[in-house]
Formats: C-alpha cells, sequence, structure tokens
C-alpha cells in the first residue's frame, strides 16, 4: 500500500501539481530564503514575533511598535497626536486623521507597523493650542522626539501643560 501511494504521488507529480494535490501528497521545499526578521517552515516564511508582513519575495517583516502616550494636563483638552515618518512621505494614522487620548490620566496606546531603519517623529496639540514635539502638521522644531522604529514599545511619558 505504502509503495502505491508512492506511485501515486509520483505519478500525481508527472501529471501536474493539481493532480498531486488532490491524491493528497504534500511536497515541502527545503532551504526556502526568507528576508529579515523572518523564518522558514515547511517552505514557507513567516515572520517573527515582534514583526509583521508578507514575505513572498524574500524581502522580510517589518517592526511592530507599539506607542504610549498619556493626558497629564488637566486644562479639559483632549490631546490629538500622530506619528510622522522621518524617512518617507507616511503618518499614522493616515491623512487629516489622528489619534486622541482617552482622558487625563489614562494612557493612549497604538501600534504601528514600521521599515527597519526608520525613524518615527511625535506631535501632539491640544484643543486649546498647546503643542507637543513636531506639532499636528510634523511643521515643529524638536530636538527629542523621534524614534528608531523597532519591534518595541515606546512609552513617550505624560503629556504636561508645561
Amino acid at each position: 500500500m505504502f509503495r502505491l501511494a508512492r506511485r501515486s504521488c509520483v505519478l500525481g507529480l508527472l501529471a501536474g501539481f493539481t493532480s498531486a494535490v488532490g491524491l493528497g501528497c504534500v511536497f515541502y521545499v527545503e532551504d526556502t530564503q526568507c528576508g529579515p526578521n523572518a523564518y522558514d517552515y515547511r517552505g514557507a516564511c513567516y515572520c517573527e514575533e515582534g514583526y509583521d508582513g508578507d514575505d513572498p519575495a524574500g524581502s522580510g517583516c517589518a517592526p511592530v511598535m507599539s506607542v504610549r502616550v498619556t493626558d497629564d494636563c488637566d486644562d479639559g483638552d483632549d490631546v490629538g497626536w500622530k506619528l510622522f515618518s522621518d524617512n518617507r512621505d507616511w503618518t499614522w494614522p493616515s491623512g487629516t486623521a489622528v489619534y486622541v487620548t482617552p482622558g487625563l490620566g489614562y494612557d493612549g496606546l497604538e501600534t504601528i507597523i514600521c521599515d527597519i531603519d526608520e525613524w518615527v517623529c511625535f506631535g501632539a496639540e491640544t484643543d486649546g493650542g498647546l503643542v507637543y514635539g513636531v506639532g499636528l502638521d510634523n511643521s515643529e522644531p524638536c530636538d527629542d522626539c523621534c524614534y528608531p522604529c523597532e519591534s518595541r514599545e515606546l512609552d513617550l511619558g505624560y503629556l504636561t501643560c508645561n
């Protein structure tokens, strides 16, 4: 029986891949070349923990970075905030949308997928006009509000009224 099943798989391969699959044969590709932060499992590439993406071309997986901010300004205003790529024309969230802190003393936590070797800059603004980091339009000067894209949680700390 084993020889017959094996012969059926070989015959199925000769007849075409569809026939081989129909016969229940499983074939694995060996030595799959996966990109950075990806690994091979039975001929397919998968992202390592903390990374995301589709790696069919061996380009690798991108880091997943979580960013945490806390509204610590008791002025009654919500804080709208964005993240900007310092390397390309990209924002999180996209377009004119902004993340909004959930209230005084509560953490706002958002997860993004960024590119390896990319720098991510933080900008925020309140309804009352307080500006943090590079601002909501990425136009404010800031020496310490850009961070390397890495698979990690980045805690930006407390946004105070000062």
